[in-house]
């Protein structure tokens, strides 16, 4: 479940039932979030890696990875 930038910079502030935010709680669910995009982060990287260095077949296959990385997010956050 993404976070949202209002819940991440209110650390101090309550949440929306009355309560007051667990910082702890909110760092784990960034680390979730992080971990679950660290697929679409990596193909990009090796995207814009292989753009630059003029690879086209790196390129290429970056893009499918990408491609292919950006499916499985939007799939499990439809799931989810």
């Amino acid at each position: 479940m993404p976070i949202s930038p209002a819940e991440a910079s209110e650390l101090d502030r309550q949440s929306p039932d009355g309560n007051p935010l667990d910082p702890a709680r909110l760092v784990e669910r960034m680390r979730e979030e992080l971990r679950e995009l660290e697929p679409v982060v990596s193909a990009a990287t090796l995207a814009t890696v292989a753009f630059r260095m003029r690879d086209e077949a790196g390129l290429v296959a970056a893009l499918r990875a990408l491609t292919e990385a950006i499916d499985e997010l939007e799939r499990r956050r439809d799931d989810g």
